[in-house]
């Protein structure tokens, strides 16, 4: 199972762009077994995504192409046994109540990239 928390900007998606994308964000999640968490503060999107390895990555390379995404930083990517989030599908949280989740994983996996596997685009 691999673990990414990500931060970036979202400068100009309004409250109101940001559920609609958060609904379809949580059935897609929801068919490829993807779990975490996510806040928004209007303008900063801090994201912890857990689940598969491979579905995790692909998610996470979405996210680096995706223009609503700016300066985009992996805050950690580590392999984990399971799930902080179990049962919970992607769930809305404070971005301090998700900073305090955050840090106690860094805690747990460091920070930065520690996962055994390179990420890299595949291709199909």
């Amino acid at each position: 199972m691999r673990h990414i928390s990500y931060t970036s900007m979202a400068n100009g998606l309004s409250a109101e762009e940001f559920a609609t994308i958060l609904d379809h964000a949580r059935e897609w999640n929801r068919q490829n077994e993807i779990r975490g968490a996510i806040a928004f503060d209007g303008r900063m999107i801090t994201q912890i995504i857990e689940g598969p390895r491979l579905k995790v990555d692909a998610l996470y390379l979405k996210i680096l192409g995706d223009p609503r995404h700016t300066g985009v930083v992996l805050q950690s990517r580590a392999d984990i046994k399971e799930s902080q989030f179990e049962g919970f599908g992607l769930t809305r949280m404070t971005p301090s109540d998700l900073y305090m989740i955050a840090l106690s994983i860094v805690e747990k996996h460091g920070s930065g990239d520690s996962s055994a596997e390179p990420l890299v685009r595949r291709l199909s």
